[in-house]
């Protein structure tokens, strides 16, 4: 007796699990979830400037291309959407990774299209940092450098700088630590 007992329990356990996960399948469809809908930030306009200062630090100095496309985003939306003070946006970009070599004048030829872009962005206002020490490590002196760019101390004090005052870090897929010379960018370094 005690035996169908347990089973009769078993077998109605069994049914209703069945049943709620038979629901569950049938209320997980993709129509279920409904559709997105776009809005902008309501309070955008309480904050008066968008501050990022963003990690440059790429094994690949192909890299800096893609992300120009994410810097652009971000300028293009700031324009459309706010915030709309006299001056919206702030962006300061520290490179200190093997992308430096994208700042060379030597290397004008290979990197053009990253280069034109860059000083295009420095004209709208965006501020490019080239760490002195990984320029060095890669030969390079501030006069190899095109003169968009400031040679600042060092990578991570420009970072721990710009925080200080207020920027928000923007990693954007930097591949750190990466050595500032790999084979991704061996033959465009300067002369040591």
């Amino acid at each position: 007796m005690k035996v169908t007992k347990y089973v009769a329990v078993a077998a109605i356990a069994i049914a209703t699990l069945t049943a709620v996960a038979s629901a569950s399948a049938q209320q997980s469809t993709p129509a279920s979830y409904g559709t997105a809908k776009f809005e902008s930030y309501a309070d955008i306009d309480k904050i008066e400037q968008i501050k990022t200062v963003w990690d440059f630090n790429f094994a690949d100095p192909k890299a800096v291309g893609m992300v120009f496309n994410n810097l652009a985003s971000l300028l293009k939306a700031t324009s459309e959407f706010g915030p709309r003070s006299i001056e919206p946006i702030k962006v300061v970009i520290v490179s200190h990774g093997p992308e430096i070599v994208v700042f060379a004048k030597k290397n004008y030829d290979k990197h053009r299209e990253i280069v034109d872009r860059a000083a295009s962005f420095a004209q709208q206002g965006v501020r490019f940092e080239i760490c002195r020490n990984a320029a060095a490590a890669q030969g390079f002196k501030p006069e190899d450098l095109y003169g968009f760019t400031t040679v600042v101390p060092a990578g991570p004090y420009a970072l721990a700088y710009w925080q200080a005052k207020g920027y928000s870090l923007n990693a954007v897929g930097a591949t750190m630590p990466t050595a500032p010379i790999n084979d991704l960018n061996r033959a465009d370094i300067g002369k040591k």
